[in-house]
């Protein structure tokens, strides 16, 4: 007895998943005053991409803060009122009122307060002393810049796409297999893949998921892991397999 085995020859290209593909927008928009961001440069989740400026955002920030001091003042007059109610010194009426426009107060400042977070402004530390027309936007990524879509002294609208952001680190390989051949491959079967360019470098790879749908040219995906993922491995790089 001889285990026996055949290899299949296939092609395909290098490939991250749609979630490892990020398009950075700003939900208020605002004129881009600067970036140093370039096509392929790596980046830190956590750094900072780009720096915006708009009135809007002093506008907001003014809103928040005197939002927050009508609070405090309804919340103290709200208690006030209480007391006295406590001691038939206030009517019912007057008490009713001071609670509403407390309320009132305090839905206003915890949407502006969420309105403040989703253009990176920490609304527990901003005071009057810190307002700010600029606004940083950060990469939510470990990975690099594919795309740079603005320039500096641009104005970007909130349906704007400023950047594109590659994760590598869900980098995979896709394979096209011939229908004739799909039923030979197994989840977990190895893979060798190099590319023209570096037939002598394979690249290790594990099959984790092979598609349920032949498509037009009587073929399957089949997607492949790296064993260890190379930098020098791009989306969208043509690879041979075995």
């Amino acid at each position: 007895y001889r285990t026996m085995h055949s290899r299949l020859q296939v092609n395909g290209m290098v490939d991250v998943p749609p979630q490892s593909m990020i398009s950075v927008s700003f939900p208020l928009g605002g004129y881009l005053k600067a970036t140093k961001l370039l096509p392929g440069l790596r980046i830190r989740k956590g750094e900072v991409l780009a720096v915006l400026e708009d009135p809007q955002f002093i506008q907001l920030q003014q809103d928040y803060l005197m939002a927050k001091a009508k609070l405090q003042f309804a919340e103290a007059d709200y208690q006030r009122q209480k007391e006295l109610n406590s001691t038939q010194a206030s009517s019912e009426k007057a008490l009713q009122m001071a609670k509403s426009e407390y309320e009132s107060n305090k839905v206003l400042v915890k949407a502006l307060a969420q309105k403040l977070l989703l253009i990176n402004i920490q609304p527990e530390t901003l005071t009057e002393n810190n307002i700010s027309r600029q606004v940083n936007v950060y990469s939510p990524i470990n990975g690099f810049v594919s795309k740079v879509n603005v320039n500096i002294g641009k104005y970007v609208s909130p349906t704007d796409v400023l950047f594109e952001l590659v994760d590598p680190s869900d980098i995979h390989l896709n394979l096209t297999v011939f229908e004739k051949d799909a039923a030979l491959l197994a989840i977990g079967q190895k893979v060798t893949a190099y590319s023209n360019d570096k037939p002598d470098e394979k690249h290790a790879a594990d099959i984790f998921l092979i598609s349920r749908n032949v498509n037009e040219d009587r073929a399957v995906t089949v997607h492949c892991h790296f064993d260890q993922y190379d930098p020098l491995l791009l989306p969208g790089m043509y690879m041979n397999a075995v």
